[in-house]
């Protein structure tokens, strides 16, 4: 009878402390579903910029309500794997119309210019892209400029924006490693192979679905200011 009983009693513990178990293993197997996720870390060190960010130069005769900041590293260099990178500026509110942007070679010969973008009533951050027919080359420095223009006759009352950046070629090692990769893993690999270019471009195209991660980023170059900026079409070619 004792045997039966203590049989019984057993049994009701495993019955009550059944669903815990139950509850912890789903548990832990939330979290190890999140663990990749929570892993992540977008943090680009080096090149941290000052408290302000800011990176603007040129004239300050312009009535701009702000300053110009380029998205990039400290030191304004970048590194980029593609031969047509994106740019990221973000243009304070300003009473301009037209902007310029431009790359040149390390000789200062220029390889793309387009000076007639519209930039009427544009503030926030914008994405500039480099045409198809222009080609950065392996292992070779480029320098870059946006200008906002106020008065096309008196360019010395510009506000630009300038950096540089280097194409490099990508390794068989960062390849395999991105290869089966998520693009959030992306990211994360191209910021620890200091890979600026592509670390922002996958993150902008992100940043809906991972606001967290964007915000790090330009947190860890100095930009935590303008980080809840938002993006804004922008640059197309003027109108004839």
């Amino acid at each position: 009878m004792m045997g039966r009983q203590n049989i019984k009693s057993w049994g009701l513990l495993a019955l009550a402390i059944s669903p815990i178990i139950v509850t912890f293993s789903g548990w832990q197997l939330a979290k190890a579903e999140q663990t990749p996720e929570l892993l992540i870390s977008v943090d680009f060190e080096g090149g941290k910029r000052s408290p302000s960010g800011r990176t603007s130069g040129g004239g300050t005769r312009g009535p701009s309500k702000g300053n110009l900041i380029a998205l990039m590293p400290g030191d304004d260099n970048a590194g980029t794997t593609i031969s047509n990178p994106n740019f990221f500026v973000y243009i304070p509110e300003h009473e301009a119309e037209s902007a310029e942007f431009e790359i040149f070679d390390k000789s200062g010969k220029s390889i793309y210019l387009n000076d007639e973008l519209d930039v009427s009533g544009t503030s926030g951050i914008v994405k500039l892209t480099v045409p198809k027919d222009v080609s950065l080359t392996n292992n070779k420095e480029y320098k870059w400029r946006f200008a906002i223009i106020f008065d096309p006759w008196d360019r010395s009352a510009d506000k630009f924006v300038e950096g540089t950046i280097k194409k490099v070629e990508i390794s068989s090692q960062l390849e395999k490693s991105l290869k089966n990769a998520t693009p959030l893993e992306q990211a994360e690999i191209y910021a620890n192979a200091k890979i600026w270019n592509e670390t922002i471009a996958t993150l902008a195209e992100l940043r809906n679905s991972n606001p967290t991660e964007w915000e790090e980023l330009l947190t860890s170059v100095g930009l935590k200011e303008i980080a809840s900026e938002p993006f804004v079409p922008c640059c197309k070619p003027k109108a004839e």
